[in-house]
């Protein structure tokens, strides 16, 4: 790569870094200032940096209480896809006459169009008594990402060599042993990548979020920062602090574990 390409990349990078970070920079300065200042300067850095922010936003209402529900309901839901979709891609490893039809039908949910189920799936919700429960939340996210999930953990399973399970039948082993001691651990890696992945998006939601819980004790994070603005009185700063709060274990998360989520998009590629 000549001189001026290896420029033309490196500005093209950079730019985009920087429009990326961007937002995420206004937001935590904004969080930092006071609520006439957010208006005043809202792109300058704050006059008084109110770190004090935080522990108000944390005494108002119990962001504890929603981090520890979007916690529960991402790894739950977790839990479920990656079981589902590890028993799924095994499965379809052998052949059988359905087996394109299937694959294509547990695939089929990523073309649906979210807002179209949020009516079916608020009786559905409420007619099983999981209305206002955590639990409510992870099965329905479960459905949700469960075609993602199999997406990624059916294209780690196939790039294992078929000669593997062949040698495995040969000595006798069973169709679950095959499973448990050779599909599974080989698999790891990108059920592994998924669940990262699956956790983040479902510790991110907020459409469902919304519309499935009305009380504190199972609202997640993502739902609880509306509380700081209201009809009659808006907080910004403080609202902004505690989108800081919800964001930050999903962004921790992204950057100590990027390179295996990267992965996950690429898996397959070579084969």
């Amino acid at each position: 790569m000549t001189a001026m390409g290896k420029i033309t990349r490196w500005t093209i990078l950079i730019v985009f870094t920087l429009i990326t970070l961007l937002p995420l920079i206004w937001l935590i300065l904004s969080s930092l200032k006071t609520n006439a200042e957010v208006f005043s300067n809202p792109f300058g850095l704050p006059q008084e940096w109110k770190f004090s922010n935080y522990s108000d936003a944390v005494a108002a209402h119990p962001l504890h209480l929603y981090l520890r529900n979007s916690l529960g309901a991402a790894l739950l839901s977790t839990v479920i896809i990656i079981t589902a979709s590890m028993t799924a891609s095994y499965a379809l490893l052998h052949r059988f006459r359905l087996s394109r039809l299937t694959f294509s039908f547990l695939l089929f949910g990523i073309l649906l169009p979210v807002n179209a189920l949020m009516t079916p799936i608020f009786f559905i919700v409420n007619m099983l008594g999981l209305y206002n429960s955590v639990m409510g939340l992870a099965l329905v996210y479960a459905g949700l990402f469960f075609p993602l999930g199999f997406l990624i953990v059916k294209t780690y399973m196939d790039t294992t060599p078929a000669e593997i399970f062949e040698a495995a039948r040969i000595d006798g082993a069973s169709f679950h042993s095959i499973f448990f001691r050779i599909a599974a651990p080989l698999t790891s890696p990108g059920a592994i990548t998924a669940g990262i992945f699956l956790m983040i998006t479902a510790f991110n939601e907020l459409l469902f979020a919304s519309i499935l819980t009305t009380d504190a004790d199972a609202q997640t994070v993502q739902v609880g920062v509306r509380y700081f603005l209201t009809t009659y009185s808006a907080n910004y700063p403080l609202a902004f602090a505690a989108t800081v709060i919800g964001i930050a274990p999903t962004v921790v998360i992204y950057m100590i574990l990027s390179d295996r989520i990267v992965a996950a998009m690429t898996a397959g590629s070579l084969k």
